[in-house]
This record gives C-alpha cells, structure tokens and sequence, in this order.
C-alpha cells in the first residue's frame, strides 16, 4: 500500500506543480495589474509579448510592453482587480484569465494569456479593452 501511495505521488507531483506555478503566475499578474506595478508584470513576462491597449495591438519586447504599460498607466491608473474567469488549454500547457481592471478613467476589461516555457509559466498575451 505504500508503494502504492509512493508511486501515485511520484506522479502527481509534477501535474501539482504546473497547477501550482501557474495559479501563482496568474495571482501575481492579476495583483501587479491592480496595482499598476508595470515591473512585476514585466519580470512575468516572455521575451516578447502581445500587448493590445485599446485600438493598438502589437508584438513587443518586454522593455517595450512594460515602457508602453507604464504610459497607459499613468493616463487610468489602476484601483484594483477582479478576476471574472479563469480557463486552460492542456494540450498547449496554457492557461488565461479574464478579469475587469478598475482605474481612474473607467473600467477595463483584460484578458491575460500565460504560457509553459521552460519550467515558468510566463505572460504571452495582454488585452486590454474598454468595458
């Protein structure tokens, strides 16, 4: 019966772990995204990221996301986050979340898309549209 229950633990424990590392990744991005925390969000990012704010959409470099979030930051800044849903697709070792993004200006409805590379799950995809 032990070895039993050794074996199953042996192999669960890697399936645990992604739901854990994910579920930490997206509670970090969604915490930094209520606070407007534009490093945060960037040390969760991948090496290039599609950022739409609004009416532009485009790939950008991380320092480029982060530069072009701390300018739409500064003009609505964040007061908080509510995550709305949350989803997965395991056949690409991705998970998204889609959440509304209080600020100044109005409300903001945010879809955060997030990606197995490597061992981390990091930040692929960020929208960001007028609610």
């Amino acid at each position: 019966m032990k070895t039993l229950f050794l074996i199953l633990a042996i192999a669960l424990t890697p399936i645990l772990a992604t739901d854990t590392a994910t579920a930490q990744s997206l509670g970090a991005i969604t915490q930094a995204l209520g606070k407007g925390d534009t490093d945060a969000l960037s040390a969760l990012m991948d090496g290039e990221v599609e950022l739409s704010l609004l009416e532009d959409e485009n790939l950008y470099s991380r320092d480029q996301a982060r530069k072009k979030l701390a300018a739409f930051f500064a003009t609505h800044k964040p007061s908080g986050f509510s995550q709305v849903h949350q989803g997965s697709s395991k056949s690409d070792n991705a998970e998204y979340c889609i959440g509304n993004l209080s600020t100044s200006t109005g409300a903001f409805r945010v879809y955060i898309y997030v990606a197995k590379q490597g061992e981390r799950m990091l930040l692929q995809e960020l929208r960001f549209d007028r609610e």
